[in-house]
C-alpha cells in the first residue's frame, strides 16, 4: 500500500548544528515492544496481518495457487497460513525479515502491507510463532520468539531437503479457550474476499464462509447493505473495504459538516449512512491513510475529505433509487403505498437512510399514512371499519370500527368522505361496501365538519387532490345494508337464554363470547342420544363456563389453552377414532347439575383417559419421556446442561455410533439410550407433554405403568463414573458434529481413547 509522500523545504536563519533522530540497538527492544502489541484485537491481528502478507506474496510471485488456511481444532490447536510465493532464503529471514519496519510493498498499491510490522502480529498474541521457508529446494523452520528481556529472535529449528512448492507457512499455537473464536473471526475476515482471492480453508465445512447477502447495493458494487434484520440499540457503525479487509468507520471522527455545507438533506442521509452496521462501502488500496496496526483509519483531514466524497456519490445515487422506485406510481395513494412497500422490506438499520430519500411528483414522501394532529380530533373525526370473517354472521363477516388519528393507504382499503351530517348508519354503509367487494378489508371513515377544515386537511395538508377518485368515496353516495333480526339472540344481543354452547377451533378470536358458537337444542335435548356427531363412547364432552370463561375449580385455564387443547385431542387422535371429531360444548356453571353422567363426562377426566391410552399405544416413547420427568424432578437441571456440554454429544453423532463398537454390558452402552432421550430429548413431545400433564395427579399410575427400573440417582452415577473412567472424553467431544457426520480420523480417536482407558 502507497504511504503517501511529501516534501517539505525547511527554511533556516543561521547555519545552526543539526543531528538525525535514531535508536540505539539496545532501546530497540522497548520501540519492538510498543509495535507489537499495538493491537486491541490479537486474534483478528494473527489472521489478517500473516493472512495478508502470504496474499502480497502470492501477488508478488504470480502464483495461481491459492493460499491455504488450516483453522484451530481441538486435536490440532494451530492457526496456519501457507503461501506461495518465493520463499526465503536464511539471509533473506536473518535479514530482511528479522527488521521491524522493513518492507518492499511501499511502490505499489497492488499490495495490503506497507508498514513491515505486520509479520510480527503473532508475538501479539503469544510469545512465539513458527516460520516455516520452502526456498531453494529445502524446507526450513524457524522459531521466532520474545525472550526474558523483551528482544525478538529468530532461531533456525531445522533445515531438510523439500520438493514442494516454495513459499512460506507461519503457524501460531491457539489456545484452547480461543480455537471456536479464531473460526469465527476467520469467517468474518474473509466475507468479503472474491472467490478468485479467497484461500483454500483445510479441513472445514464447505460453508465455513458465509454466503453473504445484499439488501442493497450499487450498479458498480461500489457500496452495498448486507441483508440482515437483527436491530442494533444506539450507534452501529458502517465500514469501507479496502485490499479486501473491512474496517469500521468512526462517525464521531468524520466531521461531515466541515465539506456540506448547503444541503441539509444529503448531511443527513451522509451522517445516518456512518451508523448503518451493515453497510459497506469499497475504496481502492491507498484511498486513505490507515494507523499502523492497521485496525483502524488515520482520520486527518484527507482521509475525511475522501470518505465524504464517496458518501455523496452514495447518498445521490441512493436518492436516484428511492425516486426510481416510486416513478411509476399513478397518484399519491398509490406512491405513499409504494413507500410502505420499500420501506415494510428493508432491515431496520436501512430505513432511517431513505426517510428522506423518496419523492413522487415533487412531493417528499415520508409515510404511508396521513395524520391528523390531536388539536383537530373534534373538528375532523376518522373512524377505522374492518371487516372480520365470521362463518356464523350475516354474509360471513362482520364489522369493527374504532376511532383513530391516522388513514392509512394500504392494499384492499378504501377512504370515505362523510358529507352528510350524522354518522348513523356507517356501519351498514360499510357492511355495502364490503359485500360489494370482497377484496376490501378497511374503510376509513373521515368527517371534517366544516368547509374549512376540510379543505385546510384534505387538500392544502393531505393533497387528496392527487389521489385518485377510485380510492375515495362518499357517503351520500354510498346506500345503508337494510339490517337483518336473528332469532338466536335476543334484540338486544343476550344469549342469556341458550344452555349449551361449542367451542370453536378457529385463531384469532378476541373477546371471551366469540370462543363459543351457540347450540340450538338444549340439555334435555341432547342428553340421552345414542347417534350423534361429537359423541366420545356414548359421552358428550363439556367443560363449565361462567361469563363465557373456563369455570373449573383448582385450574387456572383459560380459553386460548383449553382450545389448544382441544385441537391436541384431534390432533394426535387415532384415523376415523371418535377423539377425532369430538365436540366440546360450554355449560353454564349452574347448569353442571342437570348433566347425566351416562351422557356427559368433563373434558377433565376425558383429558386424562386419552392421555393414559395414548401412552399405553406408545409404550417405548412414554417411558423415555418418563425418565425425563423423574430427572426433572430430581431437580438437578444444571447438571444436565453441564453433561450436554460435556460428553452428551458423542451419543447423538450421526457417524459415530458408540453401540456398534462395544458390547451391551459396557457402561457406554448402558446409559446410551438413557442420555439421548434425557439429554438429547429424542422422547415423543407428544408423550413429554402428557406425562408431565399426568404427573401432578396420577404419579401412581405412571409409576405402575412406565416405570423401567431407571432411577435419577443410578443415571447420574453412571454419568459420573464414565466421566472418571474417561477424563479426556469431554475434550474429545468438542470435535464432535452433533448433526452431522465427523471426519473419520475423529472417529477412530475417540474409539481408541476409549480401548485404551477400558485395557488400563
Amino acid at each position: 500500500m502507497i504511504i503517501e509522500k511529501t516534501q517539505k523545504t525547511i527554511v533556516q536563519s543561521h547555519d545552526f548544528d543539526s543531528v538525525n533522530c535514531t535508536i540505539d540497538a539496545e532501546d530497540m527492544r522497548y520501540v519492538a515492544s510498543l509495535l507489537r502489541n499495538n493491537y486491541s484485537n490479537t486474534r483478528l491481528a494473527v489472521i489478517r496481518e500473516i493472512s495478508a502478507n502470504a496474499l502480497d506474496a502470492n501477488t508478488e510471485a504470480n502464483s495461481k495457487r491459492k493460499i491455504e488456511i488450516v483453522l484451530p481444532s481441538n486435536m490440532n490447536p494451530t492457526f496456519s497460513v501457507r503461501d506461495f510465493g518465493g520463499g526465503l532464503s536464511q539471509e533473506d529471514v536473518f535479514g530482511l525479515y528479522s527488521k521491524y519496519g522493513k518492507s518492499t510493498k511501499r511502490e505499489s498499491n497492488n499490495y495490503i502491507g506497507a508498514f513491515g510490522i505486520g509479520k510480527f502480529a503473532p508475538l501479539s498474541y503469544g510469545d512465539n510463532f513458527t516460520c516455516v521457508s520452502y526456498h531453494g529446494g529445502k524446507k526450513t523452520s524457524y522459531n521466532i520468539f520474545v525472550d526474558e528481556h523483551d528482544d525478538t529472535k529468530i532461531v533456525k529449528l531445522h533445515e531438510e531437503k523439500s520438493s514442494e512448492p516454495t513459499g512460506l507457512s507461519i503457524e501460531v499455537a491457539v489456545a484452547e479457550s480461543d480455537i471456536s473464536a479464531f473460526r469465527e473471526d476467520t469467517a468474518k475476515f474473509f466475507r468479503f474476499f472474491s472467490d478468485e482471492e479467497m484461500p483454500k480453508f483445510l479441513g472445514v465445512e464447505d460453508n465455513f464462509i458465509e454466503k453473504k447477502e445484499f439488501a442493497l447495493s450499487s450498479k458498480n458494487n461500489e457500496w452495498f447493505f448486507l441483508q440482515d434484520d437483527s436491530y442494533h440499540y444506539g450507534y452501529g457503525s458502517s465500514h469501507i473495504i479496502m485490499g479486501r479487509v473491512a474496517y469500521p468507520l468512526d462517525p464521531q471522527s468524520i466531521l461531515v459538516e466541515n465539506f456540506i455545507k448547503d444541503d441539509s438533506r444529503k448531511l443527513e442521509i451522509i451522517r445516518n449512512l456512518l451508523k448503518q452496521s451493515n453497510f459497506y462501502l469499497r475504496l481502492p488500496l491507498g484511498a486513505v491513510k490507515l494507523h499502523h496496526s492497521r485496525e483502524a483509519l488515520e482520520y486527518n483531514k484527507s482521509t475525511q475529505k475522501t470518505l465524504v466524497e464517496a458518501l455523496v456519490k452514495t447518498c445521490e445515487e441512493v436518492q436516484a433509487i428511492a425516486k426510481e422506485k416510486l416513478a411509476n406510481s399513478e397518484d399519491l395513494w398509490e406512491a405513499m403505498r409504494n413507500y410502505a412497500r420499500i420501506v415494510n422490506s428493508m432491515p431496520h438499520q436501512m430505513r432511517s437512510i431513505f426517510e428522506n430519500s423518496f419523492t413522487w411528483n415533487g412531493l417528499q414522501i415520508n409515510s404511508s399514512s396521513f395524520y391528523r394532529g390531536h388539536q383537530d380530533h373534534e373538528d375532523c373525526i376518522i373512524t377505522q371499519t374492518d371487516r372480520e370473517s365470521d362463518k356464523d354472521a350475516r354474509d360471513g363477516f362482520r364489522v369493527r370500527s374504532q376511532k383513530t388519528s391516522r388513514v392509512h393507504c394500504q392494499d384492499n382499503s378504501l377512504f370515505l368522505i362523510q358529507d352528510i351530517e350524522s354518522s348513523h348508519g356507517n356501519n351498514l354503509r360499510a357492511r355495502t361496501l364490503f359485500a360489494e367487494d370482497s377484496e376490501l378489508e378497511t374503510i376509513f371513515f373521515i368527517y371534517p365538519k366544516t368547509n374549512a377544515i376540510k379543505q385546510r386537511i384534505l387538500y392544502d395538508d393531505w393533497c387528496f387532490d392527487m389521489i385518485d377518485e377510485k380510492h375515495i368515496r362518499y357517503t351520500s353516495q354510498v346506500e345503508k345494508q337494510k339490517p337483518l333480526r336473528s332469532g338466536v339472540r335476543k334484540s338486544n344481543g343476550s344469549r342469556a337464554d341458550i344452555q349449551l354452547f361449542e367451542m370453536r377451533d378457529k385463531d384469532y378470536i378476541y373477546r371471551n363470547a366469540d370462543y363459543w358458537k351457540s347450540v340450538d337444542e338444549d340439555i334435555s335435548k341432547l342428553q340421552g342420544k345414542k347417534k350423534s356427531d361429537g359423541l366420545v363412547d356414548g359421552k358428550f364432552i363439556y367443560v363449565p363456563i361462567k361469563n363465557y370463561k373456563i369455570d373449573i375449580e383448582g385450574d387456572a385455564i383459560d380459553l386460548d389453552i383449553m382450545q389448544k387443547r382441544m385441537l391436541f385431542i384431534r390432533q394426535h387422535a387415532e384415523e376415523n377414532s371418535q377423539e377425532k371429531s369430538f365436540r366440546l360444548f360450554g355449560v353454564r356453571s349452574g347448569d353442571v347439575s342437570k348433566l347425566d353422567s351416562d351422557s356427559w363426562v368433563s373434558i377433565t377426566d376425558f383429558f386424562v383417559q386419552f392421555a393414559k391410552n395414548y401412552l399405553k399405544q406408545n409404550l417405548n416413547q412414554a417411558k423415555k419421556a418418563y425418565k425425563v420427568r423423574l430427572v426433572n424432578d430430581d431437580g438437578k437441571k444444571h447438571e444436565i446442561m453441564n453433561l450436554q456440554y460435556d460428553i452428551g454429544k458423542i451419543f447423538n453423532s450421526a457417524s459415530l455410533r458408540l453401540t456398534e463398537h462395544f458390547d451391551n454390558n459396557h457402561i457406554l452402552c448402558h446409559v446410551h439410550d438413557d442420555i439421548k432421550s434425557i439429554v438429547h430429548n429424542n422422547a415423543s413431545s407428544v408423550c413429554v407433554k402428557l406425562v408431565n400433564y399426568l404427573s401432578s395427579n396420577h404419579k401412581d399410575w405412571l409409576q405402575f405403568n412406565l416405570d423401567s427400573g431407571f432411577t435419577a440417582k443410578q443415571f447420574y452415577k453412571d454419568i459420573n463414573s464414565i466421566k472418571t473412567k474417561y477424563p479426556m472424553l469431554k475434550y474429545a467431544c468438542k470435535s464432535v458434529n452433533t448433526y452431522g457426520s465427523n471426519d473419520k480420523e475423529t472417529n477412530e480417536d475417540i474409539i481408541n481413547y476409549i480401548k485404551d482407558c477400558d485395557r488400563i
